[in-house]
């Protein structure tokens, strides 16, 4: 059987216990590109914790899978508050 790059790999850097919800998110993920982030909002309509979404997309973000854009101000403070792209 073969197994995708993301299948295989990502479950040796975090223990990924449910394949196909870890599928959906990334549908999920790929369906909100070039939007605001909003980890809440895709945890929820996952039905996953936000701590789950939140590592997922770390994990994504490590191996070059997924770029998450920060939005850019003078002001360092606003960089901090603003939210991020994916």
């Amino acid at each position: 059987m073969s197994q995708t790059y993301l299948e295989r790999d990502v479950r040796t850097l975090r223990q990924v216990g449910d394949l196909t919800q870890f599928q959906n998110f990334l549908r999920a993920l790929a369906a909100r590109s070039a939007q605001l982030l909003n980890l809440t909002d895709l945890a929820r309509d996952l039905g996953a914790a936000v701590y789950t979404a939140g590592a997922w997309l770390s994990i994504l973000e490590a191996t070059y899978q997924v770029t998450v854009l920060h939005p850019y101000f003078a002001n360092v403070g606003k960089r901090l508050v603003k939210t991020p792209k994916v």
